[in-house]
């Protein structure tokens, strides 16, 4: 046999044990969570939620929207489709990092009160204070980008930290999952 052809043999060989042990990985089943996703290396699932829409002078939507995603992960049942809780694994950690205008969700000067979120068929879930509030009190942390905040004039959020260059960026390298709004 050639040199080239046994290389290439070789590496297919490889190639199909790779993708074998991969699919066999991530098999439902094989996962602590279900619907057979694989979980993080230390077993302790870190999601953050970017959010950079501003919900006061913007569109609330987004920071709605982000704070219900936040308590769900934090929860360990959820509705489904028939809007019957299911048993799910919840995150270990959930950080909401207001950055750009999302800062002003944290501004102690904005009656969050008055913004209401709603669902697509038209029904309100509660304030947008609310919803905050319910995601710290499920257990969600809130770190703030502190040059955001401080281009606004916000130097004591409502709720959260400041985060330093050390917290962001740990806060970013151990992550396992960045969700954006």
């Amino acid at each position: 046999m050639s040199n080239v052809l046994t290389q290439v043999m070789v590496a297919a060989a490889v190639a199909c044990l790779t993708i074998i042990g991969s699919a066999s990985y991530a098999a439902p089943g094989n996962s602590k969570g279900s619907g057979g996703w694989e979980p993080s290396a230390d077993h302790q699932e870190s999601v953050v939620i970017a959010l950079k829409t501003d919900p006061v002078y913007g569109d609330p939507e987004a920071a709605c929207v982000a704070l219900q995603i936040g308590i769900n992960l934090l929860r360990d049942t959820v509705p489904d489709s028939g809007n019957n809780l299911t048993s799910v694994t919840p995150a270990d950690r959930v950080v909401l990092f207001p950055t750009l205008g999302g800062v002003e969700l944290i501004n102690p000067l904005n009656d969050l009160t008055a913004l209401v979120c709603d669902t697509p068929a038209g029904q309100a879930t509660g304030s947008l204070a609310g919803l905050l509030e319910g995601f710290v009190k499920s257990g969600g942390e809130v770190i703030v980008c502190p040059l955001c905040a401080d281009k606004r004039g916000i130097t004591d959020p409502t709720l959260g930290t400041m985060g330093s260059g050390v917290d962001i960026h740990n806060l970013f390298l151990h992550a396992d999952k960045v969700i954006d709004f």
